[in-house]
Order: structure tokens, then C-alpha cells, then sequence
């Protein structure tokens, strides 16, 4: 086991699923997937695992970055933390080839990513790895990320859902540094690695869409066909499609990014060429954010009424900075919408409101407490949660797939754990939408446990004894593809164990109701797969 399926089998065997998420019976487990370490490309995921304060059931985030390769390159398997630190000051926490020192940084105590970003690359060189939390995982705020930084030294890459970033708070921990130099690699020395390493890229680059779209455009180029099929949410969650969806689209984005001389592509982990970052500049050339991506478009875009650019990157970067998940920010913001708090289409207020996040305010603190928290508050019904966590930017009742996804996988709303929309499907039929997500979401644990971007997911499906060969090759296995099918079910029967353990039902793999009653305009369609088909996706 690696990454996701090493950090979920950890919870199950060693965590009482019963305990308070941020207290000292929980653990924080960081794990490589099984076959980080090499420039293999896109195989240098990490995963983080914890019981979540946002959920209140097992959880896995996942982020690219320099993690996953520097941890595999030292042979860490997994860095699991355990009880509690009452150090008054946070700490920072540095391993390399040597062991594991424990520090203390007091500068950055108190601080956001990018300040403590900067004070740690001053202090440990520019070449190691950071995980660090911003002011929102001190407060130990439900949505709280982990940042890690990417190939350009940018903490960019989120660990964004599910509040890790409180779990690492609660720890006592401010920052993670992961130091690998003088370590050499034999394995990406070895011929056939290499020949593998070489063929792969060619498999991606021949896919248009690894190869093409999200090289030119990003993750961005989604946008406009998830409007075009009438599931964008917009104006939280009450229309499929946004009347100026051109406006924030990856082909506008492209076009803007390249006019202001910003970087349109580049690679978030080593060797990856699907390439699907970007860098977003202002008006005068200035760096804003990196990477602005498909999820956050939608959900601080589309989903508030905002059709401004450089509004919803100044939304991620502060997002960014204080260390909170963006998808369930966004969804939180279109709940105060829904209350009144803002108008839809009010960018200003919109940043205003985040921004009491950094001042750790009460409003703050309870926005920073997800979707579901503004809801309960502010006494709204439309809330695009299960679980307690924001679903992504696919309205359930057009991608219906998405939707099966949503309800039953254990970690609430993600649609990284099986995104239908990859597959070439009828999206508004509900027929056989319970085995499509289930098989994805069977084949994406299996990804995550390799170290896998969910990207690749379109070379392997067409060409599964690749995967095969690669595996085997880096680990010495004789396993097929049905094989390690098995072992990603296993994953999720882990994952779910963990959640009755901790109280979950089948009453817990459910939509909320109005995605059942209220029609979506423009296609006039309700979520309508049965719940009864919902509880056999696993039994």
C-alpha cells in the first residue's frame, strides 16, 4: 500500500472512529503514493489522511507539488503523527536524510502561507519541500488546508479538502520541511524505468485531452462543458448554466493570461507533462495566484453571479493565503448570498467577507466553517453539501453521475473520488449511473494509492495493461488489472467500515432533498436516481 489506501488502512487499524477529530486520539497520517519518487509523470501524488473535523468521517486530500517525490526519495513510506504537542509556540518539523528534527519558528507564528512560505525557503534553502498551514489551520477552522509547494517554490498545491489543515493545527505543527538533497535515486536509473518513464509521456501526449486541452488550457477548459450541458452551478446551486460563462471560460483565461505575460502552463509535480498549471498575472504583469483551476472558477465564479477574472483570483489567492478550501468557501459564500449577507454578482463583498476569515472575526470563523455551518446559521435550505462538505462544480441533477458519487462516497461531496464527467456516457439518464461511479470510484482508489493524477485515468481505462506494466515494473508484482481493481475496492470497504464505525448510515449517503425536488433550468431535470439503487453500491 501507498498514499491513499496506506493512510485509510491506518484510520481503520489504529484510530477510534468515535473520537474527536481534533483532539489527541486522532492521527495525522502524509503518505507518497506507492510509486512517487521518479519523474514518472503524473506519479507523484501524496495523500493526507485523518478523521475530519468537517465530515466527522475518514478523509483522504490529495495534492500534487514536491511532497510525494522528496518523501519517496528519502524511502519515506508514511509520517504519522499521533497525540497532541502543548507547545505554545507551533512547530516546524524538518526531515531529511539524517531523521527528524523539531523546531521551533516563532516569525512565523500567527502567519499565512505565503509569509511563512518565504521565511522557511530563507531559513532551510530554496530547494527543500513545504507543507505548511496558514492562520485558519491554527484556529483549527473545519475547511483548513495544508499547502505545499510546487515546482516554482510556490505553496500552491492543497491538501483542500476536508480540514487537514485543522487536524495539523491541532498537532501543534505550523510547517513541514522535507529536505532531500545529496539523496540518489537508482531506480530512475534503471533502464527500463527509464523506457517506461519515456512511453507513458507519449501516451498522455497523445490524448486530447492530457495532451491538448489542459496543456493549453488548464482544468479551466471544463468550464464550458459543463455549461454547455446545463450543470454549471450558478448563483448557488438555483441554474445550470451562467449567462457570461465566456467571461471566466479557459479559453479567456488562456487569452488574458498570455496578453499580460503570465505563465498560461506548467508542471505542478516533477515530470509531469499534462502541464495543467497556470500562473495568473494582473494587469501589469504581476503575479496573483497560482494555480487557478476549473473547481474554483465555478464556485467563486458561476456559483456567486462573479464574471471577473482578476476578482476570482484575488478570491483564491487570499483563500490561498490563510489556508482554506476554496470549493467549500465558495459554496459558503453562495449559502450568505442565499441569506442576504451579499448579493450575487457582488465581487467586492464577496472579498470583503473572506477576508474576515484572516481576521479570525466570528463571521470569519464561521464561513471558514464551511457550507454546511452557514447553512445551520443562517437557516437556508439550498446548502450543496453531503456529509457536511461542499460539492464540486458539477450540479448533481445534470451529471448524475457526479451526483451517485457525492452521496455514497465516504468522504462526502468530492468529485475526486469518481468524476463521471470523463466518461462518454448519457449524463442526464440515470440508468446505470450507480455502477459507472462505482467502478470509478473503485479504479480512482487505486490511482490514489499509486501516486496517480486522476488525469490519467483517460490513458488507463483505454489501455489498462499499461498500467500493469508499469506497476510491476517499479515494484516487481506480477499483478493485472483486475487485481488491483480488487485492492482499490478493498480501499473503500476500509473507508466505509471506518464511517459505521463512527456513526455513519445509509441516511448519511443521500443529496439533500431540494436536488430531488427543485427542477434545474435549462434542462427542467431533478436528481432522480433512486435511494434504494444508492444503498447497493457497496452491499
Amino acid at each position: 500500500m501507498g498514499g491513499r489506501g496506506l493512510t485509510s488502512s491506518i484510520l481503520l487499524d489504529e484510530v477510534n472512529a468515535g473520537c474527536y477529530p481534533l483532539g489527541e486520539e486522532n492521527k495525522l497520517i502524509i503518505a507518497p503514493g506507492l510509486l512517487a519518487g521518479t519523474t514518472l509523470s503524473s506519479s507523484n501524488r501524496l495523500s493526507v489522511g485523518a478523521k475530519s473535523p468537517l465530515t466527522g468521517g475518514i478523509k483522504e486530500s490529495n495534492s500534487g507539488g514536491m511532497i510525494a517525490y522528496k518523501l519517496a526519495r528519502l524511502g519515506i513510506k508514511a509520517i504519522i503523527f499521533e497525540g497532541k504537542s502543548e507547545q505554545p509556540i507551533p512547530l516546524t518539523i524538518k526531515i531529511d536524510k539524517n531523521g527528524i528534527t523539531f523546531e521551533k519558528d516563532p516569525e512565523i507564528k500567527g502567519h499565512n502561507c505565503y509569509y511563512s512560505a518565504e521565511k522557511l525557503f530563507e531559513k532551510y534553502g530554496s530547494k527543500v519541500g513545504i507543507m505548511v498551514i496558514g492562520s485558519a489551520g491554527e484556529r483549527r477552522l473545519a475547511t483548513a488546508c495544508i499547502n505545499c509547494t510546487d515546482t516554482n517554490g510556490e505553496p500552491c498545491r492543497v491538501l483542500g479538502r476536508g480540514g487537514m489543515g485543522a487536524v495539523m493545527g491541532s498537532k501543534g505543527i505550523k510547517a513541514i520541511i522535507i529536505d532531500d538533497k545529496e539523496v540518489q535515486s537508482n531506480l530512475q536509473k534503471d533502464p527500463k524505468i527509464k523506457e517506461l518513464i519515456k512511453k507513458f509521456a507519449g501516451e498522455l501526449r497523445g490524448n486530447i485531452v492530457t495532451g491538448e486541452f489542459f496543456p493549453k488550457y488548464g482544468t479551466a477548459r471544463t468550464l464550458m462543458i459543463v455549461n454547455s450541458l446545463g450543470g454549471l452551478p450558478t448563483r448557488n446551486f438555483s441554474l445550470g448554466t451562467f449567462e457570461k460563462a465566456e467571461n471566466i471560460s479557459g479559453e479567456k483565461m488562456a487569452e488574458l493570461i498570455s496578453s499580460r505575460g503570465g505563465k498560461t502552463t506548467h508542471n505542478c509535480m516533477p515530470g509531469c507533462v499534462i502541464r495543467c498549471s497556470n500562473t495568473f498575472v494582473d494587469k501589469n504583469g504581476a503575479k496573483v495566484v497560482s494555480s487557478l483551476e476549473y473547481e474554483t472558477l465555478c464556485l467563486m465564479g458561476s456559483n456567486l453571479g462573479i464574471d471577473n477574472l482578476d476578482d476570482i483570483a484575488i478570491l483564491n489567492k487570499l483563500c490561498n493565503d490563510y489556508g482554506v478550501d476554496t470549493m467549500d468557501i465558495g459554496a459558503a459564500l453562495g449559502v450568505l448570498a442565499e441569506a442576504g449577507i451579499m448579493e450575487f454578482g457582488d465581487a467586492n463583498k464577496a472579498i470583503e467577507l473572506v477576508k474576515e476569515i484572516g481576521k479570525g472575526t466570528n463571521l470569519g470563523r464561521i464561513i471558514a466553517s464551511g457550507a454546511g455551518t452557514c447553512g445551520k446559521v443562517y437557516g437556508i435550505e439550498r446548502v450543496p453539501v453531503v456529509k457536511n462538505q461542499a460539492m464540486a462544480a458539477y450540479d448533481p441533477r445534470v451529471i448524475k453521475g457526479n451526483g451517485v458519487t457525492y452521496a455514497t462516497s465516504p468522504m462526502g461531496a468530492d468529485h475526486t473520488y469518481a468524476n463521471t464527467i470523463i466518461l462518454q456516457i448519457d449524463h442526464l439518464d440515470p440508468k446505470g449511473k450507480v455502477e459507472a461511479s462505482k467502478n470509478l470510484q473503485i479504479f480512482t482508489a487505486v490511482l490514489d494509492t499509486l501516486g496517480f493524477c486522476i488525469f490519467t485515468a483517460r490513458a488507463f481505462l483505454t489501455k489498462p495493461s499499461f498500467l500493469e506494466e508499469i506497476v510491476n515494473a517499479y515494484t516487481g508484482w506480477k499483478v493485472t488489472f483486475d487485481e488491483l481493481n480488487e485492492m482499490g475496492k478493498t480501499i473503500l470497504l476500509k473507508e466505509r467500515k471506518f464511517n459505521e464505525k463512527a456513526g455513519f448510515t445509509k441516511f448519511h449517503d443521500r443529496l439533500p432533498g431540494y436536488f430531488k425536488r427543485e427542477p434545474l433550468k435549462p434542462n427542467n431535470v431533478v436528481f432522480d436516481v433512486k435511494d434504494e439503487e444508492l444503498d447497493t453500491i457497496f452491499n
